[in-house]
């Protein structure tokens, strides 16, 4: 079902509700707690994100406040749930630093002090890294940090050595302690040297994966690119999604895609100017003839009705875009049994990769596809 099919049933739902509601927050109940209709039609925060950015919101926030209009603003019931929010005053200058680190990682700063506040208390203060070096240089191999991290008979060998070297703390804060510990001299200059190569060349046929997976990821579970590649748990949840996208890939090939993502800051637009370009329909995704798909340099995106779900660029059209249509991308944003995704391309038979990214810059500030765009997630 399409996100606009959901929220017109949600809309036609929350009138019915009006109707009957004797405060507003039966009303509210009966469409957000637990079970409610809004729930259960957005299940998860991009879906709800997305529903937000849609001109059927405002249409139900009118709802809601037609109902307080009828009823007053009278006591409700007690909410039985933590609501997931609570305010904190930190000093200007902490605030400060928060921004900068969260727009170096391309993320809001909500997901940054997220992230920061999962780790447990005291963690940061009596984590011994001398130790997660020595159990690093004790089973890298040859390696470097990165790769001790992302490929996962290395990562369970250092994990379980950490803990035989007396670490209590969980596999996110050890991993992101070792990802990190190559800032702080004192330690990095204890780190064994890197002599084997890791990472792969070939990063055009499946890197557009590794984005769309950790864009997911980044909206439904409020995480950052390093919690992603850094918590066990989180990692599965991203390989199974971006394997489904890209079908046929290698798990370590789409982590290592990730790891690319971060070392290029791929996943922060930035601020360059460029010619506008006028993007073609080539219809509904499931059934592009991939006959009119040119084998060439380009950039396209990806239309659930009107609006722009994801948009990339590749040295080769046809073949991204044949990965596409088999595999399409999450299932509430690729309904085929209606009509699904539709697709735009842009050829740019000369232009080369820096070229086609500014293209992309230019069309995500421009457009926001929900994938893309990052202020919201």
């Amino acid at each position: 079902m399409s996100l606009e099919t959901k929220a017109n049933q949600v809309i036609q739902a929350a009138k019915a509700i009006a109707d009957r509601s004797t405060s507003w927050a039966d009303f509210s109940n009966e469409l957000y707690a637990p079970g409610g209709v809004f729930v259960i039609a957005f299940p998860d925060e991009m879906q709800r994100q997305a529903f937000i950015d849609s001109p059927q919101c405002k249409e139900l926030d009118q709802i809601f406040a037609s109902v307080i209009s009828k009823t007053g603003v009278v006591k409700g019931s007690k909410p039985t749930d933590k609501s997931g929010k609570f305010i904190v005053r930190i000093p200007k200058t902490v605030h400060y630093k928060l921004d900068i680190e969260a727009k170096r990682e391309g993320v809001s700063l909500n997901q940054l002090a997220a992230c920061k506040l999962s780790i447990p208390f005291g963690s940061s203060g009596e984590l011994k890294r001398e130790l997660v070096v020595d159990a690093f240089n004790a089973v890298h191999g040859g390696y470097s940090t990165d790769w001790v991290i992302v490929e996962r008979a290395l990562n369970n060998a250092f994990l379980s050595k950490c803990s035989q070297l007396g670490l209590t703390e969980n596999a996110w804060v050890l991993n992101h302690t070792l990802m990190n510990i190559r800032k702080t001299a004192k330690y990095s200059a204890r780190l064994n040297k890197a002599t084997k190569r890791s990472g792969f060349d070939d990063y055009d046929g499946y890197a557009f994966a590794a984005e769309i997976a950790i864009r997911i990821l980044q909206r439904t579970e409020g995480v950052t690119l390093d919690r992603v590649l850094c918590d066990p748990q989180l990692r599965d949840q991203y390989e199974q999604i971006a394997v489904r996208i890209a079908p046929g890939t290698f798990s370590l090939k789409l982590l290592c895609a990730a790891l690319n993502l971060r070392k290029t800051h791929r996943l922060k637009p930035v601020d360059r100017s460029i010619k506008e370009y006028d993007l073609v329909a080539a219809g509904p995704l499931k059934r592009v003839d991939l006959s009119t798909i040119a084998a060439m340099p380009g950039g396209y995106a990806l239309y659930d009705h009107s609006r722009p779900i994801f948009a990339g660029e590749t040295e080769n059209l046809h073949k991204r875009i044949a990965i596409h249509a088999q595999a399409g991308l999450a299932d509430w944003l690729d309904d085929d049994c209606g009509k699904g995704l539709t697709l735009k391309t842009l050829v740019l038979p000369s232009a080369k990769r820096d070229i086609r990214l500014s293209w992309l810059t230019s069309f995500i500030n421009a457009e926001r596809p929900l994938l893309n765009y990052q202020i919201a997630a």
